[in-house]
């Protein structure tokens, strides 16, 4: 089954169509290289031709050069002879190709007089029928055969021709482009092996959590991937041969290092810790070599691409190399190495002595560590064999305690783990287990509702009444407050959230500041909002409220269409929370501020490489789903409907409260509408209308109130606002000015309304709409609205621009300067008449009317009658 790599498929269509070229098709083994040229093959309008090398065609005693080669110029003989070539081939060619006859050998031209054979065959074949020569895995190909390609991609000139190459590794062909295969999602990973996003799979039988454990181990890797499906938890033993094919070829030395290796990494099977990149200092500590020793040692390890070097470190190629590597040990071997690893690496200690199978010194480490999930882990063991260190006793409500620390407040440092690194469900787990074992205590069951809530804002679900609660528990905690005031603020409730937030920071709360920041950007003021976001950041006690103050800076900023500054907030945002840890939690978080103003402003591109690489984290459910929406919304401007679709389907489920108040629970909705407006279907954005304006007070919403309302007002739903509508900013005066020209108000007004505003797209649009209201200047609005689909690539936008074009008949291109004769005759060319009918049509000749037809495809730039037609129904002309 063949799955994703939509944008390497479309990098191939648009190679073919600009050929002359070639193109490097690189990844690692396994990871779809052919199966990406077969897909791209099946459906292409021209002869394939396809060849391959293997381990054998290494140039070696009795192996043939070129051999990749032949079965491609075979193909090309066999669909048209040999004849295009001077002599049949037999002066080149059948040195390759025997069939052809005998050689007749010219010593002085030898291997020169071969390449332009199979030069000119291909481009002679190329004059018939546009040709895509396929070359597989040229990592295994012979010298020869390099060099034959690098002369064939260096002198093709004709149109028509595409050499695809693939190989594991770049190779040196300067004019060729490299086309990377990057590994597979886990949505893509899921489609593979039959499943889903969750729940069950439809095909295979594998659960959600089956897809994310392969997920994992295979790193997107296909062939690895479908072998772990079918294998369930172990490693198939042919992918284990596999894999450990370049580790048999090692001297002793070196496969005692690649094992120390991979038991030190192997502890990046933690869920919170991460231990797969291991330090040289580490292999030199447990593996007792000099320096001398051990780069003799590693030196044949990097050059079989077992480990890359990372830094002053090194990584497996891949966690399925280490885990082969890993499950090979002896059991002895094992615990052996787990032992020497918990001395040479104190952080990771825990883990390896829990491999060691020595659970009371993991106790002792992982206490030392702060490694709250451990200690958790072994908690019942120690209570059994008191192998802690420290004191322990029984002081709170009865509940075993170590060193001072009930079972309880592990708990709550655990969770506080699991929500910094953005595994929010088991976060969430871990809180309610805590607030089990402390209903007796208000404070401590106070501030565990208040991390339940942050957690549980991950997941897209409402902390407004936990909240509540927590603050009736502990009506002096001035965080308690902060937060009850920020999620009040969410819900539009802005009297109390503004009471609260300055009870909080009476009472020392920094993260209230950010409230109050949201809150007065919403009154219009700006400067004071960005003055109250920086106080928070100086004042804040922990990075994650710097971050909190990063992210509300960048989205009202983003909110009132400052989408410079929002970009510019957001990216110190994101290398503050590289630089603290927080890349996966609150960095893609800040990661959604960041592509919003970047598609804002037109910069898709630049837009969906932020998402990717934040989606590639797995960040938590709210911030995945921020990120899709942003998604979804360039993928409708793209007119990348389909996808669109796709986007919606995956980000709906994961916004399923209303933790960030009506904006968020509105921010589907008006994804959903904007696709259907771009696929013509009014009956579902009109369906869409109804369900918003029935089961929403939209006077709530921030944000998406009124981009939904001109839906509605597009499709008949609405012929005014609802009372209480109010408008702040820029963004949301010219959503106004375009709600009011959909009601029958003047399109010129929201031209002018987007143009201070900087968005381009909707600037695009209103234009297009303008230019129907106002025919006196339809050509001036057109064009540039024109232009702007051109310059953001947007299939949608162009179409508008197009359809009232030929609707207002009215030219986008440059006057081509014809005729009133010649416009009437491009008239009846359009209608389908011959010259001779023309002729007859407007009483002249038929050669006059010949000479007219040839003027009009001259100046037209066009080569056809029907070329001709069409371009004067596009642009306008007729």
């Amino acid at each position: 089954m063949f799955v994703g790599r939509e944008k390497q498929l479309a990098a191939l269509a648009a190679a073919l169509e600009r050929t002359p070229g070639a193109v490097l098709v690189v990844g690692e083994a396994g990871i779809g290289k052919s199966a990406l040229v077969r897909e791209f093959a099946r459906d292409v309008d021209a002869l394939v031709a396809e060849g391959g090398a293997d381990p054998g065609t290494v140039l070696e005693v009795g192996v043939m050069p070129y051999a990749p080669f032949v079965p491609v110029l075979r193909r090309l003989v066999r669909e048209y002879g040999a004849e295009l070539i001077p002599g049949g081939g037999r002066m080149g060619l059948a040195r390759l190709l025997p069939e052809l006859g005998e050689l007749e050998e010219h010593p002085e031209l030898g291997r020169a007089r071969l390449f332009e054979e199979v030069l000119l065959l291909v481009e002679r074949v190329a004059e018939r029928r546009p040709v895509v020569l396929v070359l597989e895995d040229l990592h295994w190909a012979d010298q020869a055969t390099r060099d034959l390609l690098a002369f064939l991609v260096r002198n093709l000139t004709r149109p028509g021709v595409l050499v695809i190459a693939t190989s594991r590794e770049p190779l040196r062909l300067p004019v060729a482009e490299v086309l990377k295969v990057p590994p597979l999602g886990r949505d893509e990973v899921a489609r593979l092996l039959g499943g889903t996003d969750g729940g069950q799979s439809v095909a295979s039988g594998l659960a959600r959590a089956d897809i994310d454990r392969i997920v994992a181990r295979s790193e997107g890797n296909p062939l690895f991937a479908e072998a772990l499906a079918d294998a369930g938890t172990t490693t198939p033993a042919s992918l284990r041969d596999l894999l450990l094919a370049g580790a048999e070829r090692l001297g002793r030395a070196s496969l005692d290092v690649l094992r120390i290796a991979a038991v030190s990494s192997s502890v990046s099977r933690s869920a919170l810790y991460e231990g797969s990149r291991t330090p040289h200092e580490v292999l030199r500590s447990v593996a007792g070599l000099d320096d001398l020793a051990l780069d003799e040692a590693l030196r044949p390890v990097v050059r079989a691409r077992l480990l890359l070097v990372d830094g002053d470190g090194y990584v497996f190629r891949h966690t399925l190399i280490r885990d082969a590597v890993y499950d090979d040990l002896l059991p002895g071997e094992r615990i052996r190495l787990h032992i020497r690893c918990a001395e040479a690496r104190p952080e990771l200690a825990a883990d390896h002595w829990y491999a060691a199978g020595d659970r009371r010194r993991a106790f002792q480490a992982a206490w030392r560590a702060h490694r709250w999930d451990r200690v958790l882990e072994l908690w019942d063991h120690y209570s059994d064999d008191g192998g802690h260190q420290g004191d322990k006793d029984h002081s709170v409500g009865g509940m075993d305690s170590v060193g001072g620390m009930d079972h309880a407040a592990v708990l709550e440092l655990a969770a506080k783990d699991a929500l910094h690194v953005g595994d929010a469900e088991r976060a969430e787990e871990l809180a309610s287990l805590a607030l089990d074992e402390v209903s007796g205590d208000p404070l401590r069951a106070a501030h565990l509702l208040e991390l339940r809530v942050a957690i549980r804002d991950l997941l897209g679900e409402d902390g407004l009444a936990d909240l509540r609660e927590a603050v009736r528990l502990a009506p002096r905690e001035a965080r308690l407050i902060g937060s009850l005031a920020n999620t009040l603020a969410w819900n539009g409730q802005d009297a109390e959230a503004r009471a609260r937030a300055e009870d909080a920071l009476a009472l020392g709360d920094a993260r209230s500041l950010v409230t109050l920041a949201a809150l007065t950007a919403l009154e219009g003021d700006l400067a004071t909002a960005s003055r109250l976001h920086a106080e928070a950041r100086a004042a804040a006690p922990d990075d994650d409220t710097v971050l909190v103050a990063y992210a509300g800076e960048a989205d009202v900023l983003e909110a009132a269409g400052e989408h410079t500054r929002a970009e510019a907030v957001a990216r110190r945002g994101m290398a503050q929370a590289r630089r603290v840890g927080m890349a996966r939690s609150r960095g893609a978080h800040i990661a959604a501020n960041l592509a919003e103003p970047l598609a804002s402003l037109g910069r898709w591109k630049e837009a969906r490489e932020v998402i990717d690489a934040a989606l590639a984290l797995e960040p938590p459910p709210i911030h995945r789903a921020w990120l899709l929406m942003v998604l979804g919304t360039v993928a409708v401007w793209e007119g990348s409907l389909e996808e669109a679709a796709d986007v919606l389907d995956r980000a709906r489920p994961l916004m399923r409260g209303r933790s960030r108040g009506y904006d968020s629970c509105l921010e589907p909705d008006l994804l959903e509408g904007r696709l259907a407006v771009a696929a013509g279907d009014v009956e579902r954005a009109g369906r869409l209308a109804d369900h918003v304006l029935s089961a929403h007070d939209v006077t709530l919403s921030r944000r998406y109130a009124w981009p939904l309302l001109v839906i509605a007002a597009r499709t008949g739903r609405v012929r005014q606002a609802p009372p209480g509508m109010e408008t702040t900013g820029r963004v949301q005066e010219a959503y106004r000015a375009t709600f009011e020209a959909e009601c029958g108000g003047s399109w010129a007004a929201a031209v002018a309304a987007w143009r201070t505003v900087g968005q381009p797209y909707a600037l695009g649009q209103a234009l297009v709409r303008a230019a129907e209201q106002h025919p006196e200047t339809a050509r001036e609005l057109l064009r540039e609205a024109a232009a702007i689909a051109g310059r953001l690539g947007s299939e949608p936008l162009r179409r508008d621009v197009e359809a009232a074009a030929a609707s207002g008949r009215v030219s986008l291109t440059a006057d081509p300067g014809l005729s009133a004769r010649e416009l009437e005759v491009l008239e009846l060319v359009a209608e389908g008449l011959s010259n001779k009918q023309i002729a007859e049509r407007l009483f002249i000749s038929a050669r006059t009317s010949g000479v007219h037809v040839s003027n009009i495809m001259a100046k037209l730039g066009v080569g056809s009658r029907v070329e001709a037609a069409a371009l004067a129904r596009r642009t306008g002309l007729l």
